[in-house]
């Protein structure tokens, strides 16, 4: 076993980590917890899950799907017999989802020896900074040694947190909001899961909303959506992955046309062009309600959102959940 492990989020930063000439292996663990089913069950039930949902979102076999979930937590499992363990996940609400996950397994099968962090918001050299994908391999090492120890407090918001985001009922969010301490970026990114709730007028969840609104404006390509909602949404940076889904739900409901099929490809995101329709602004306007109007089938972590109401519901004025 490797005397240090770094745990990142995703392929591109494992790349320039690998460049960065630091010591130490490298695991990636990036399951897309923003999506799909989140649920507290036993590690099999929660692969064939979650399997099973990327397989119907076009992603793959559900069973090579679980298998490669399975390997991810594998190798974050021997990672914690290292002597250090360095986690790379920065502040947004894909990377914090996964860093609440990972804290609560370590917690539940052992904590390595020294666990260790780098993670941030910022950097003084990018301007519009959305993750550690977009740093150089000398960027990266620079935050070497700002790595920090995570404490028993962080531990335990984390474990607090991962318990609240698989329940079937989100009641526990908004007061965790204001009480985790510890993770910094913890409390922002848990309002950032509150807001992808449907809205308690429109019934349009916070990224519907902006992707509508852009669509609205006249963006009609993927490059040009990604771009408009980036830019106002540093907690949550749209992937293609999440657009497209945005985009089919919108087309289902008939609130735009001209919307991909599938999974993300070339093709798809070169060809892509969508309008908004009579019905799409109507529900941009909080004139109709999207749920009433069209239903819903979806997840927010263990929160399973179905039908034409009630559903849980946030109200971002009066910042609670209710049901509608």
């Amino acid at each position: 076993m490797e005397r240090i492990v770094h745990i990142c989020n995703g392929d591109s930063t494992a790349d320039t980590l690998s460049l960065a000439d630091l010591p130490g292996d490298i695991r990636v663990w990036a399951d897309a917890l923003d999506t799909g089913p989140v649920l507290p069950v036993s590690d099999d039930e929660n692969y064939k899950a979650r399997g099973e949902f990327w397989s119907s979102r076009g992603f793959g076999a559900a069973a090579e799907n679980a298998k490669k979930l399975a390997d991810s937590d594998r190798g974050v499992d021997e990672a914690a017999k290292a002597e250090e363990v360095i986690l790379w996940y920065e502040h947004d609400l894909f990377d914090q989802l996964a860093l609440v996950r990972l804290l609560s397994r370590f917690a539940r099968r052992g904590l390595p020896a020294q666990l260790t962090i780098v993670s941030i918001d910022r950097h003084p050299e990018v301007p519009s900074f959305m993750g550690f994908g977009q740093l150089k391999p000398e960027q990266l090492a620079e935050l070497w040694p700002r790595r920090t120890p995570l404490s028993r407090d962080a531990i335990d918001e984390a474990a607090t947190t991962w318990i609240a985001v698989t329940a079937p009922d989100p009641r526990a969010l908004p007061f965790l909001t204001k009480r985790v301490k510890a993770l910094p970026f913890l409390g922002g990114a848990i309002e950032r899961q509150l807001e992808e709730f449907p809205d308690a007028t429109s019934g349009l969840t916070r990224t519907e909303r902006q992707v509508l609104a852009a669509i609205a404006r006249g963006e009609a390509t993927v490059t040009a959506l990604m771009a408009a909602t980036q830019a106002i949404d540093p907690r949550y940076p749209i992937t293609d992955a999440v657009l497209f889904g945005t985009l089919q739900a919108l087309a289902r409901c008939a609130l735009i046309e001209g919307a991909p099929k599938g999974a993300p490809s070339p093709e798809a995101v070169r060809s892509t062009n969508v309008t908004i329709t009579p019905l799409g602004r109507q529900a941009l306007a909080g004139a109709i309600d999207r749920i009433h109007e069209c239903g819903i089938d979806d997840w927010r972590g263990g929160v399973r959102l179905t039908g034409k109401g009630p559903v849980w519901r946030w109200d971002g004025a009066q910042r609670k959940l209710l049901e509608k």
